[in-house]
């Protein structure tokens, strides 16, 4: 039987998944949010530098009526009034003998304040910012053998006391060093703790109730980066973001003492004993009376050989490759996930160069994801995955070369065409990230979802790269980022839809998801068919040939539907008709 069916046999979305499963998606979304964007906050360069040369420190009212600028000498002379007045007069100073002084109102003090990592020293803070994604990289790939080797839950763990044990000691260590080494570590954890957190989530989900798994975590992800600015600002501490940090860490470890291991992933590396534990326990959880007689017996169906032979780790990841249809399905999701990652970080970059109040810009860059997401958990189950994904990658191309070519300086028309952007980029991110889990068999999910951040990692700095193109013209990086969204589009529209399947098992799985499902497939319009008959029956219209027709559906999905795409809908079918 299906693991789907045995999920449903189990609760479906009971109150474990209610309960626990949602606590967990909640807190790897507070994980997420202070580690990947806290570390934003933290290395927050402000916009304005100044170095006093004959006058030790003005007051904060002072420092706000200097003009505007990167590195600039200033000289203080005594006005009439007590005041002081500053004559700038120099402009691109590599080094401060004073100290470099910042306006306390542009942002809270951060390590690159407190270490003075601006102008000459600025490279000190790229050098962080680049150990922090190589960190990142090896956190994907140690992360994607490890959730297939020892499993999801050890490795949500090792990686989040890791984590926490950098982010804490950086707190002290704030050398730039020590400091960097410990950035590589924290950047280890910050996204592959929630990536498998979110995995384990998928693995214990019915397929009607995937989309929603995803809403909660990006919704979470979302709303907490949008207050966290603010947090920032009311504490006026850089270690403060650090220590909550650290606190959602400790709160996601006691959460995962109520988590399961994924019976899935014990299923297919052959621990069937482990697995049956587990899916009883969560019956029991959700309110079920189920025997473990009964389970291994819905696992298993008429084979009775409770540990199955599996395929090795290298024989399954080596069969990966051999796999024509899954190998497209690898190659097609990598590079529409690479695109996705370079627009949506570049645009989130240009959006902080509009010149706006940085608290207000990081808010607004992050509360716009939150309509888009309710877009999203209601069109996703009822038009499927492909045409969702392909049209936000279609606004958001065009929005941007719009941008490009109308090449305004308007500020409200800027902020407009930007927010249009990021929200269509917000979308197909999210589409995306859900559609990859969906996409690989359990036995090699781990590795192949954690090597697909890997290289969302790469689109993310190459978008670090096309923002950077706003020095030589200001609208080039959103010309570049609209092409590579109508790219990604083709590339996104022949990935199959996983609409209302069950996650693929085995290799075999994998390589039959949705082989009957053609280009325009399209759930609304499936139900309409249906729909259109069944009315035409009811009016006194002869509806047998449409029995039929589902009767053979049913029987070829028996025979030919592969394990990853259930053939309970055309049973339900046939059902309903017969009782009309």
């Amino acid at each position: 039987m299906e693991f789907e069916q045995v999920l449903v046999k189990t609760g479906g979305f009971g109150r474990f998944q209610k309960t626990v499963m949602v606590l967990a998606l909640m807190l790897s979304g507070l994980h997420t949010a202070l580690y990947a964007f806290g570390h934003y906050l933290i290395l927050v360069t402000p916009f304005s530098q100044w170095c006093f040369h004959n006058y030790s420190v003005p007051s904060a009212e002072e420092i706000s009526a200097l003009p505007r600028g990167r590195c600039q000498g200033v000289a203080m002379h005594s006005a009439e009034d007590g005041h002081h007045n500053g004559t700038t007069f120099q402009e691109g100073l590599k080094a401060c003998p004073s100290g470099w002084q910042y306006d306390p109102n542009e942002f809270f003090p951060t390590v690159t304040m407190e270490n003075e990592w601006v102008c000459g020293d600025s490279w000190k803070l790229y050098t962080v910012h680049t150990t922090y994604w190589l960190g990142s990289m090896a956190g994907y790939l140690i992360c994607g053998v490890l959730s297939d080797r020892i499993g999801r839950k050890k490795t949500i763990m090792i990686l989040t006391v890791i984590g926490s044990t950098a982010s804490l000691a950086g707190t002290y260590f704030s050398g730039f060093v020590g400091f960097s080494v410990l950035r590589f570590f924290t950047g280890m954890a910050a996204l592959t703790i929630n990536s498998v957190v979110f995995v384990l989530a998928i693995e214990y989900t019915v397929s009607q109730r995937r989309t929603l798994v995803s809403f909660v975590w990006v919704t979470m992800w979302g709303l907490l980066s949008s207050v966290a600015p603010w947090y920032g600002y009311l504490t006026q501490s850089w270690r403060s973001l650090l220590y909550a940090a650290v606190v959602a860490d400790v709160l996601l470890l006691s959460c995962l003492a109520w988590f399961p291991e994924s019976s899935s992933w014990l299923l297919s590396v052959g621990r069937t004993s482990e697995a049956v534990h587990h899916l009883q326990r969560l019956a029991s959880r959700n309110g079920r009376s189920v025997t473990r007689e009964a389970v291994l017996e819905l696992l298993l169906g008429g084979n009775k050989q409770s540990n199955p032979k599996v395929p090795s780790f290298y024989e399954s990841t080596k069969a990966m490759l051999k796999l024509p249809r899954l190998r497209r399905m690898t190659l097609l999701i990598y590079v529409t996930w690479f695109s996705v990652c370079l627009c949506y970080h570049g645009c989130t970059l240009e959006l902080g160069r509009l010149g706006l109040n940085i608290y207000t810009t990081y808010s607004i860059a992050m509360a716009l994801e939150l309509p888009v997401n309710i877009i999203c958990i209601v069109s996703l189950d009822v038009l499927g995955r492909r045409w969702p994904n392909v049209t936000f990658l279609v606004v958001g191309g065009i929005s941007s070369i719009t941008m490009g070519l109308a090449r305004t300086t308007s500020e409200s028309w800027t902020l407009a065409m930007a927010a249009l952007c990021l929200s269509a980029f917000a979308g197909c991110y999210m589409i995306t990230y859900q559609l990859s889990s969906e996409i690989f068999p359990t036995v090699i999910r781990g590795r192949s979802v954690q090597l697909q951040r890997l290289v969302g990692e790469l689109g993310g700095l190459a978008g670090m790269h096309v923002a950077a193109l706003a020095e030589r013209d200001r609208f080039l990086p959103v010309t570049v980022m609209g092409a590579t969204a109508l790219a990604a589009s083709v590339f996104a529209f022949f990935l199959p839809d996983t609409v209302h399947l069950a996650l693929p098992q085995t290799l075999e799985d994998g390589e039959g998801l949705a082989r009957d499902r053609g280009l325009c497939f399209c759930p609304v319009s499936a139900a309409d068919l249906f729909f259109k008959r069944r009315g035409d029956h009811r009016n006194g219209r002869s509806s047998s040939g449409f029995v039929q027709s589902v009767a053979r559906t049913e029987n070829d999905a028996e025979e030919s539907v592969p394990r990853g795409a259930s053939p309970e809908r055309p049973q339900r079918l046939l059902k309903e008709c017969q009782e009309d």
